[in-house]
């Protein structure tokens, strides 16, 4: 099955993170979730929710004992280092849960998407879609940001061993599976996106021509089938934005509070640097951490917002190629009418979980927020030092 063959490379890691399901068969008939494969899941998934479990309440009702810069950090800081940290756990678990939980459906969708590849190719199908350079830029940031981190929880904190194990631990997790998941989707959705791209190529060609006659029913009928597969694949993409909702919803959730945090925690690195030796030895590496993490999850999230939004493009320019041919040839306006009402009509746009739409607007519209969210933590910042500063004059 081609499809299985071109998201291979991506499907296997995705496995053993319980991201996609194994699967047993190697035809459309006898295609579906292995029984070994759905148990692996679901031991994946129970081992990382008690994990995050234990290791959520260490960080709730320890958390001072996770603290990075104890001398550089207040009170507002802290609070934002727990719920990251938190936000952390729970994003790459609600991951490979959901994942889980949708592996029928999944599968499902790749039996579909298989089925159509048998039409696909007997037209002369044989595009490939390759992520080799998007999954090495994403790989370097994220071992990056893994190295910078145990560099500074290592040598530059006071992190008692355990503690730093347990840090490292969820980091290495939340860095694995956001890589992965996108890679993943990223991959998927632009393999989808070529599939429809050389549909619509096909598509656009009755807009060409003008036959009559025998020629005339052949068309009609050549057009039915390619709408009929058009519709199939707003099907499966629906499906998969679906199957990935809830993953979507929980890593953007982690990610934009991680990016807004970090920007956060280097302004006050900065403004915390009044002279001192201390201060000024802790303030790069506060700021290398604070700035691979903003680079990590923003490239990551650029790769996932830029799949959606293609595969999301391709899907649309259906309805305007069809518009095209209405007006071209009258009598496949009845067909094109039926089609039109159907499915292809509506606009497809991806979302996570319905909360938000997800394309190439998405990263602008974070980083606005993320601009509004700093100055309030700014202000906040500034108001907890002018106590501080009250306080030590007073007495």
């Amino acid at each position: 099955m081609k499809i299985l063959l071109d998201i291979r490379s991506v499907a296997k890691p995705a496995q053993l993170c319980a991201l996609v399901p194994f699967y047993s068969g190697h035809d459309e008939d006898t295609f579906q979730v292995s029984r070994i494969g759905r148990w692996y899941g679901r031991l994946v998934a129970l081992a990382l929710l008690v994990s995050t479990i234990q290791l959520a309440v260490g960080v709730v009702f320890d958390s001072g004992q996770y603290r990075l810069v104890s001398s550089a950090q207040g009170d507002t800081e802290e609070i934002n280092r727990t719920i990251e940290t938190l936000l952390c756990m729970f994003s790459y678990t609600m991951m490979a849960v959901s994942s889980v939980q949708n592996s029928s459906r999944h599968c499902r969708i790749l039996k579909d998407s298989a089925c159509i590849d048998d039409y696909l190719e007997a037209y002369g199908y044989r595009r490939k879609y390759s992520c080799r350079w998007v999954a090495i830029v994403v790989t370097l940031v994220s071992l990056g940001v893994l190295g910078v981190a145990f560099y500074y929880i290592h040598y530059r904190s006071n992190i008692r061993p355990k503690r730093q194990v347990h840090l490292m631990f969820l980091y290495s997790l939340q860095l694995l599976y956001s890589t992965i998941f996108s890679l993943y989707l990223n991959t998927m959705f632009m393999n989808l996106a070529q599939r429809i791209g050389f549909l619509n190529q096909r598509l656009d060609e009755f807009s060409l021509t003008e036959t009559a006659g025998a020629c005339e029913r052949d068309n009609w009928r050549e057009l039915s089938n390619m709408m009929e597969v058009l519709c199939k694949f707003r099907y499966i993409t629906e499906n998969l934005n679906a199957v990935a909702g809830v993953a979507l919803l929980f890593y953007f959730g982690f990610s934009f509070y991680t990016v807004t945090n970090q920007s956060y925690l280097a302004f006050a690195t900065l403004t915390s640097i009044e002279g001192s030796v201390g201060s000024t030895l802790e303030s790069p590496n506060t700021m290398g951490l604070s700035c691979t993490w903003v680079l990590a999850e923003t490239i990551t999230m650029a790769v996932i917002c830029n799949a959606c939004d293609c595969l999301a493009s391709e899907t649309n320019a259906t309805a305007q190629i069809l518009a095209r041919v209405y007006g071209k040839n009258k009598n496949l306006q009845n067909l094109i009418d039926k089609f039109l009402t159907k499915s292809i009509k509506q606009d497809l746009e991806f979302t996570a979980y319905g909360f938000f739409s997800i394309d190439n607007s998405t990263l602008f519209k974070i980083f606005s927020a993320v601009t509004t969210y700093l100055v309030i933590l700014i202000q906040f910042k500034q108001l907890e030092d002018s106590k501080v500063e009250d306080i030590s004059t007073n007495s």
